[in-house]
């Protein structure tokens, strides 16, 4: 798990009806964070996290958006061996985790997250350009997957081969080949008879003395 710790105002219910308002550290799950932006709203200066866990978005009091997008970056996982980020900025006043993209609006100019909420206002080319973006990673992400399941199955038959090879060397070593065995209990055969036919000469030996 890949938390980040950040700093916003104490929303529980002791602390809203004071004027001034306390702020806390909170430690978040990095695939939890949905999105990044610049103030919204009439009643807000500082950026906005919107975070799956909470039904509103986190003001982050006292910080400046670059910063926090920055460390959002920093802090993330890469995807795969291409090392992908998972966030990816909208022009320069929205960072979005593309995992957690539902639909992208292009006519609407909006994007709808997993959560149906919704960050507007975006301007037509930037989020085109962001739709590229997204488009390629995942079409990455795909060909990665084609490709890691075309290895898991020619490595599995080439597993699956090998395995049945070093059983039939441990059963060739035990028991030795068909040939080898046919062999084997064709002496045996001819040593019984042998026995038998010496058994059978002594007992008639025996009888006619008698």
């Amino acid at each position: 798990m890949n938390e980040i710790t950040i700093t916003t105002y104490d929303k529980s219910p002791k602390n809203k009806n004071k004027q001034r308002k306390q702020k806390i550290d909170i430690d978040i799950d990095i695939n939890n964070i949905l999105a990044l932006t610049t103030a919204r709203g009439n009643n807000s200066k500082w950026p906005k996290l919107y975070v799956s866990e909470y039904a509103e978005p986190l003001e982050l009091p006292d910080q400046n958006f670059d910063d926090v997008k920055n460390r959002l970056i920093e802090a993330s996982p890469s995807d795969s061996k291409d090392k992908s980020p998972i966030f990816i900025p909208v022009g320069s006043k929205v960072l979005v985790n593309y995992h957690n993209v539902v639909q992208i609006k292009k006519l609407t100019r909006e994007i709808v997250l997993v959560d149906d909420r919704v960050i507007d206002d975006i301007d037509e080319q930037l989020l085109a350009e962001f739709e590229s973006q997204v488009e390629i990673i995942r079409r990455k992400e795909k060909e990665q997957h084609d490709n890691y399941t075309r290895w898991f199955w020619d490595n599995l038959e080439k597993l699956n081969k090998e395995m049945a090879l070093r059983n039939e060397h441990k059963f060739l070593k035990l028991f030795g080949t068909i040939e080898e065995n046919v062999a084997f209990i064709f002496f045996i055969m001819i040593i019984n008879i042998t026995l038998s036919l010496i058994l059978i000469i002594l007992t008639g030996i025996i009888l006619h003395k008698l």
